[in-house]
């Protein structure tokens, strides 16, 4: 059992707002890592972008307060994994936390050359079946609480996508690989497919994520050393909302007034690309995520920043105009 510890005083000012890159450790749900990410920054404003199941380590991305509004993007971003596969019986959830429910013999031809001309053939967009034990809802129940309750949980393919794939080693029963994929990509998923693309089974055995979200695990912060640290050491090492929408956007320079008229969610006339999507920036500030629209910006998202705030009233008070330049 975890100690239980006092709170900290909460520091004085706004509530934080930023990004921190833990490595998740193994045996902690992402959400644990969340919640206590959540008491040590002071903050109940916090979420993840990109689930690591228990049995997983490695890069999990928590953003705070208005980073919060970045994390369907951030979640978007490609993520590369090492796994470790193990083959010669299925389990129950694909893993190796699961029921063994078959159990065949190890393939004869368990080696590099075969296993990467496999998975390269699934290179690109990959319909892939998704585990019947994971957090994906019908009616709004997880398909894992399905399974526990007796539920065979049966999805159909869906499309994934598949960017680069190598085979690091290969020692019977088991072969490690590394993978780059995109949102809704299964790797449990992969080692089942994998199993039974050389005739035999196959399950997950280990799993850590080395980068996503535009992050990789040379940026990650350990939770010992944030725990070490004290709150206003914890909300400096905050990767900023700039910073990070920067990583995910092209960067639009507007004005004081299209600042104005974008945080109240009107249109701004510009020039640029049909369709083309920008992160808004003024006085080194990020304002919104906008889309070029008709010849103008159209506001997607917009962020609240409270130095950005008193600036325009101050534009309100002396009469500014919301002109933008193209």
């Amino acid at each position: 059992m975890r100690p239980i510890r006092a709170p900290e005083p909460m520091p004085e000012g706004p509530e934080p707002c930023g990004v921190l890159v833990i490595d998740k450790p193994l045996g902690w749900t992402s959400r644990d890592i969340v919640n206590k990410v959540g008491r040590l920054l002071g903050t109940r404003s916090a979420g993840h972008a990109g689930t690591l199941d228990p049995q997983a380590s490695g890069v999990l991305t928590v953003a705070t307060g208005e980073c919060t509004k970045l994390v369907p993007r951030l979640m978007d971003a490609p993520k590369t994994y090492e796994a470790e596969i193990t083959f010669g019986s299925a389990t129950l959830t694909d893993d190796a936390t699961g029921k063994v429910v078959r159990e065949v013999p190890v393939p004869r031809s368990l080696d590099k050359v075969r296993i990467q001309a496999i998975v390269d053939g699934w290179l690109g967009t990959h319909l892939q079946v998704p585990p019947q034990v994971s957090a994906l809802q019908r009616d709004g129940v997880r398909d894992h609480k399905r399974v526990r309750q007796g539920e065979t949980v049966v999805r159909d393919a869906r499309p994934v996508q598949f960017y680069a794939a190598e085979v690091l080693a290969v020692a019977a029963p088991t072969a490690r690989i590394r993978v780059r994929v995109g949102s809704g990509f299964y790797v449990r998923s992969l080692a089942r497919d994998l199993g039974e693309a050389l005739g035999s089974a196959a399950h997950l055995s280990g799993l850590r994520r080395t980068s996503g979200c535009g992050f990789t695990l040379e940026e990650c912060v350990t939770l010992e050393t944030l725990t070490s640290m004290t709150i206003e050491q914890r909300r400096g090492a905050l990767r900023p909302l700039l910073a990070v929408a920067e990583r995910l956007l092209p960067v639009a320079e507007v004005d004081a007034t299209a600042a104005l008229a974008l945080r109240q969610g009107r249109r701004v006339p510009w020039t640029g690309g049909e369709g083309e999507e920008f992160l808004a920036v003024h006085a080194q500030t990020a304002v919104a995520i906008a889309r070029m629209d008709a010849g103008a910006l159209l506001v997607i998202r917009g962020f609240a920043h409270p130095n950005l705030q008193r600036a325009e009233v101050e534009t309100q008070r002396l009469g500014g105009a919301a002109d933008a330049p193209a």
